[in-house]
């Protein structure tokens, strides 16, 4: 582990953790992710839902799996842009 300027804990493995990945043409909107995600790290929009939080992210992969249109996929972070 390394501390960060705001002694903040940065976990060295961090960005291997895998994060969930909006496809914007085929998300409806409906914000099913946002309402399961245990760590309320998703937030809804205008019209997408998006990651404010990645930190409390803990890749459990309900936010994909609840997705009727399945519009989320996990990536890891490298991959995610």
């Amino acid at each position: 582990m390394k501390s960060t300027s705001r002694n903040r804990v940065v976990e060295p493995h961090w960005h291997q953790v895998e994060l969930p990945v909006v496809a914007e043409t085929l998300c409806t909107g409906c914000g099913w992710c946002v309402e399961v995600c245990p760590t309320e790290c998703l937030a809804l929009g205008p019209h997408l839902p998006w990651l404010p939080r990645p930190l409390d992210c803990v890749s459990c992969t309900l936010c994909v799996l609840i997705c009727p249109a399945d519009a989320l996929a996990m990536k890891r972070l490298d991959e995610a842009s």
